[in-house]
């Protein structure tokens, strides 16, 4: 079965500090880039997907960003609020999951991507837990990295690991025969790393415990983070031509 979200959780909680002045003290999620909001890229690149509901978790100013959709009166939306944004956004993940009922995409909104990548993901097949990932992106400090087994399995996924084989580009399926074994892990890495915890730890979680989370290949495309003001600079003259 290929990998075809039923539903898709768009983690749209947070503040986006990073990004400093070009925020303007708005929610992330609201940050205009290239002529279009994040929140509404991130909308527009999930209906690619064919996904029958798609799960918006605010935070920072979640009235904002309420307010935005519901002017928009996109259909099959549902909008959550995650009112303790301010610590790590396994809380947001955690925050949706109520609203969960089988497989499911999780995406941050802040990372913009070409329509091919929705072909390239409904393409890839469905069994597993999946880390979206690309080869041929330069890694730097801040971005997450992947170690891969004998298998082609996650092994590792950090942003500190010293050596690695790829890069997480912020996009996790879980088919609904392994969504119970993901709830899991979540609240193992809940319990054991508390307040900071992040989404990618979940897949360390399920990977340290033998659990195969596979790899989506969406190298050859290209993509797009805006977390800082270099990041928006070096995006800007694509982003135009993307919208």
């Amino acid at each position: 079965m290929p990998a075809a979200p039923g539903q898709i959780v768009l983690l749209a909680a947070g503040m986006g500090t990073r990004l400093g002045d070009l925020n303007g003290g708005l929610p992330k999620a609201m940050f205009e880039a290239g002529g279009a909001y994040l929140i509404d890229r991130a909308l527009d690149f999930a209906q690619l997907l064919g996904a029958s509901e798609r799960i918006v978790v605010g935070g920072f100013r979640h009235d904002l960003v309420a307010g935005h959709l519901a002017k928009q009166a996109r259909p099959a939306l549902r909008i959550v609020e995650n009112t303790h944004y301010r610590i790590g956004n396994l809380m947001t993940l955690e925050t949706a999951l109520p609203h969960v009922r089988g497989g499911f995409l999780l995406m941050n909104i802040d990372h913009v991507y070409p329509s091919a990548v929705a072909q390239r993901i409904l393409a890839q097949p469905g069994e597993h837990i999946t880390a979206f990932v690309d080869f041929d992106r330069p890694l730097g400090a801040d971005d997450m990295k992947v170690g891969l087994d004998a298998h082609r399995h996650v092994q590792k996924i950090s942003k500190q690991l010293p050596t690695w084989d790829c890069g997480y580009v912020g996009m996790t399926y879980v088919p609904a025969a392994r969504l119970a074994r993901y709830v899991e892990a979540v609240a193992a890495v809940r319990a054991t790393v508390g307040d900071p915890a992040n989404v990618e730890g979940v897949l360390q979680r399920l990977a340290d415990d033998g659990e195969p989370v596979a790899i989506g290949d969406i190298s050859g495309i290209g993509w797009h983070e805006l977390d800082t003001p270099e990041d928006v600079a070096r995006a800007l003259p694509a982003l135009a031509e993307l919208r």
